[in-house]
């Protein structure tokens, strides 16, 4: 895994902004999995961007403090939260304290806008991740161009025309984004039948991770045949229900190895505990799927190599991969 992070100095720095949110990402394809992750200050808000080049889950928590708008970029591949496909004009609003899975296939962007305290209408204080729908052009093109334009500013000025009006510009991203979030009256649009059994199915995955799991087991607990839950599987994960469990245990054997000495477990106790039986393909998978081996892992964690290094705390965002 390859991080690549962008923090230029912004227009003002937000105060006492460590901590606002916490970005954990596990692969789900074969390969070197490249992650670049933008992150400006901006007046008391943070506005920035998580970029990654293959299909991925990602893990997203808000600090205490902070609210959080997630909105897909125009030029990312497909957007998943809870079954449903974000699409242009699409948002998630993540409240204070609080955590929401997503999914993109092949490449991904989405961008991210952090304010301090939470929103809350006369008539409902949100306290759980809520999907909703701009009711403007606000999240068009435009917005990922001034986003890029700012990011590439290494020593954007105060006082020159075109620091200037791009300030404005993302300022007006920024408060209509937060507006539009407010509003509580959207209705969710109904997942299909099929979608909503995938995300029953995999919220079971990952309550049972290190469990030994049937196809017929899955099956009952999605209410549906073998076969309409693998096209569900492909459709919304893009992997069959048996590999994307082998891809989650795989990333969290990697995620503990990293997080580890080396001293405390073997690495086949830490895959017998992740629900690997058969260590011999364990191992071989390992290597297919992350291009080095579990000793290799364990050895660049403890070398400091920082291609390797699995956590990342400069800036304000709390950054992992796996």
């Amino acid at each position: 895994m390859r991080a690549i992070d962008n923090n230029p100095a912004g227009f003002c720095a937000a105060r006492d902004a460590s901590g606002y949110l916490n970005w954990e990402i596990a692969q789900l394809a074969t390969g070197n999995l490249d992650c670049e992750r933008s992150v400006v200050s901006f007046d008391e808000a943070w506005i920035g961007s998580v970029t990654v080049d293959r299909t991925a889950l990602h893990q997203v928590r808000s600090g205490a403090d902070w609210s959080v708008v997630l909105l897909p970029a125009p030029e990312s591949g497909a957007v998943y939260f809870e079954g449903r496909r974000l699409v242009a004009g699409d948002a998630v609003f993540l409240p204070p304290d609080s955590s929401l899975e997503l999914l993109t296939h092949e490449f991904g962007r989405i961008h991210h806008l952090a304010f301090r305290g939470a929103c809350a209408t006369s008539r409902v204080r949100l306290r759980r991740p809520r999907w909703y729908s701009r009711n403007d052009a606000h999240t068009g093109p435009g917005f990922s161009e001034d986003l890029r334009a700012w990011l590439a500013r290494s020593t954007p000025s105060a006082d020159s025309t075109p620091a200037t009006a791009l300030h404005t510009r993302l300022l007006f991203w920024l408060r209509s984004a937060m507006a539009d979030a407010e509003r509580s009256d959207d209705e969710v649009p109904s997942l299909p039948r099929r979608r909503m059994a995938v995300e029953r199915v995999r919220r079971f995955i990952h309550e049972h991770l290190a469990e030994s799991m049937t196809l017929a087991e899955l099956c009952r607990h999605a209410h549906l045949q073998a076969r309409s839950l693998e096209y569900g599987f492909r459709d919304l994960v893009g992997l069959s229900p048996f590999k994307y469990i082998k891809m989650l245990r795989l990333g969290e054997v990697r995620r503990r190895l990293q997080a580890s000495s080396g001293a405390e477990r073997s690495f086949s106790e830490v895959a017998l505990d992740c629900g690997f039986c058969h260590l011999s393909q364990f191992a071989a998978d390992y290597k297919r799927v992350f291009l080095e081996s579990p000793s290799a892992t364990r050895r660049a964690v403890g070398s400091l190599r920082p291609a390797r290094v699995a956590r990342y705390e400069t800036g304000p965002v709390a950054f992992a991969a796996r």
